[in-house]
């Protein structure tokens, strides 16, 4: 019985592992720690095409409250122009912005 217990919660885990929606063809940066690591060395190397390739990622296929953990709302409104995301998501970050780009 405990054996069926834990490995329910190692599938709830699993499942509320939300970057796997972002980086699902990067298994490296699907762990928080991993890639807050990358995108701070990214920041430190002023490494502008990783910067934007994860937050396009982010806002492509990340939930905002996930978005939230590695982006600031001014950074997002900052480089929104400068990423290579569909018109829809473009849309909604530009509407979400709009109403609450100002909390930084």
């Amino acid at each position: 019985m405990r054996e069926e217990g834990s490995l329910t919660q190692v599938r709830s885990t699993q499942m509320r592992n939300y970057l796997k929606a972002v980086f699902w063809d990067y298994p490296a940066l699907c762990d928080l720690e991993s890639t807050r690591r990358v995108l701070n060395e990214a920041r430190r190397k002023n490494d502008k095409k990783t910067v934007h390739w994860m937050m396009a990622r982010f806002l492509e296929r990340g939930r905002v409250r996930d978005t939230a953990l590695f982006f600031r709302p001014r950074e997002i409104r900052n480089n929104l122009k400068f990423l290579m995301i569909s018109a829809a998501a473009r849309k909604r970050w530009e509407r979400l912005m709009q109403v609450y780009g100002d909390i930084d």
